[in-house]
């Protein structure tokens, strides 16, 4: 039983640093993409102030309405709002992401902000089929399930007779010499007496422990299985997004470019140009976003 909650043990053991990479894990990809985010809501800004400087420029020679230029006024500082909210969500994750490392550096530093997409090859079965053979919890749950078992036999065992043996040799004479040789044996039988159903209480009583751990791996085994799958079918939500994501991140490029030739020429308004701005912004973002949860 000892050595069975020993090895449970070291299990949790794994199971808490596992629980800590994935803390770190997880962390970092929350600030790559409050970084990137950032970024695009920075190029949202250098755009918006581009666009106010060109309405400006058109109103002063009579090309544009005033409302042109007050649109774009607005348009800056709607920009303005989503980069600080954006820019303080980064140095939230940078914190979290301090935290979780349990380091607090002195100077500044720079991550990696590119998401890498190592292609996930397992299928729902494969995955299952090594959460079971590789997850420490549930092997640190089996090892208690089998130190319980242990102790019900431990006490049951009890009800059992003790036997055991003793013998002794020895050299005595009651003068100086000669020494006579003597020897005894003896075999002893020790029965449990009633005890006031002690032991049955005792044999009841692990027997309950024994299947309060088993219920409790029962019960982890459901919330792992149902952990894996939800995961899984995340991650090839994730995966459709990046690809989905990727031509609308295009066309929402293509569409501000025409948007803002069409507007530069004459033949476009800058209601849409703003509206193109606005989807291309948001193309990018639910791309990071996708990359992240990926």
């Amino acid at each position: 039983a000892n050595s069975n909650l020993v090895t449970a043990s070291e299990y949790d053991v794994q199971t808490t640093r596992t629980s800590v990479i994935v803390n770190v894990e997880t962390a970092y990809f929350a600030y790559m993409q409050a970084l990137q985010v950032a970024r695009v809501d920075s190029e949202a800004v250098a755009s918006a102030e581009q666009h106010l400087k060109q309405s400006k420029a058109f109103y002063s020679v009579g090309k544009v309405a005033e409302t042109d230029v007050t649109n774009s006024e607005v348009t800056l500082a709607n920009a303005n709002v989503a980069l600080i909210t954006a820019r303080n969500q980064v140095h939230i994750a940078k914190v979290t992401l301090e935290n979780a490392i349990g380091v607090q550096p002195s100077g500044s530093y720079v991550v990696n902000d590119t998401f890498q997409i190592p292609v996930f090859t397992y299928s729902l079965d494969s995955a299952m089929s090594v959460t079971v053979a590789q997850r420490p919890e549930l092997a640190a749950a089996n090892a208690r399930v089998e130190a319980n078992n242990s102790l019900v036999d431990a006490a049951w065992a009890q009800n059992l007779p003790v036997v055991s043996a003793s013998g002794a040799w020895t050299w005595s004479n009651f003068q100086p010499t000669p020494l006579y040789p003597r020897w005894s044996a003896g075999l002893t039988v020790t029965l449990p007496l009633f005890q006031g159903f002690a032991i049955n209480a005792q044999v009841d009583q692990a027997q309950a422990a024994r299947d309060a751990a088993q219920a409790n791996l029962d019960v982890l085994k459901q919330s792992v299985a149902l952990e894996v799958q939800q995961d899984y079918l995340s991650v090839k939500d994730a995966e459709d997004r990046i690809a989905a994501t990727s031509k609308i991140v295009q066309q929402a490029d293509e569409n501000l470019f025409l948007a803002e030739r069409q507007y530069a020429a004459g033949v476009g308004t800058y209601l849409e140009v703003t509206d193109a701005q606005v989807a291309r912004s948001n193309a990018h973002i639910t791309r990071i976003q996708a990359l992240s949860d990926y």
